[in-house]
């Protein structure tokens, strides 16, 4: 009985094992769970984009331009990580949001917690914006690598920071 039990939450574990792809020879691994009904498709392409949009060093800048709540710049806090915006992007784990209460609105995309290394994806809501923007799409990725880093908002607004972050990863 207890093997059956070990065996059954192994099976229900399966599933949230991290879905790890190279699109690439630079070595980036995207880091996801979401799956391809969810968005895991769109988000793949999402991310890798934006690993290369953070390879640029306009788009660079943004870790200098903006703080977490201690008065940190983000590059510092990346400094202290040992990394750099493109390869904390690869340290982040994207997880399905579709059954949380902040995608239920039409306007949520992604979200995470400042400090967190989980951003969560609205699926549907995502897999759409990717379809008519895939810039946009990039924007929100990095947005949301932003908060990992220790943003938080309001302010900056959220439409602030995704303005800041398309104007400089063009």
């Amino acid at each position: 009985m207890k093997v059956l039990g070990i065996i059954a939450l192994s099976c229900l574990l399966v599933p949230l094992a991290p879905v790890e792809t190279r699109p690439g020879d630079d070595g980036f691994v995207v880091r996801s769970v979401v799956q391809p009904a969810a968005g895991g498709v769109a988000l793949h392409w999402a991310v890798v984009g934006a690993h290369r949009r953070l390879e640029q060093p306009a788009c660079r800048g943004l870790f200098t331009e903006f703080s977490d709540s201690s008065g940190r710049t983000l590059q510092e806090n990346l400094d202290t990580l040992g990394e750099t915006g493109s390869t904390h992007l690869a340290q982040i784990l994207f997880a399905d949001g579709s059954g949380r209460r902040r995608c239920k609105g039409d306007e949520a995309f992604a979200f995470t917690t400042p400090g967190s290394r989980v951003v969560y994806v609205c699926g549907r809501a995502f897999k759409d914006l990717a379809a008519r923007s895939p810039v946009k799409a990039q924007a929100i990725v990095i947005h949301e690598a932003l908060h990992t880093l220790g943003l938080g908002e309001n302010p900056p607004s959220s439409a602030e920071i995704t303005a800041r972050v398309v104007a400089r990863c063009r």
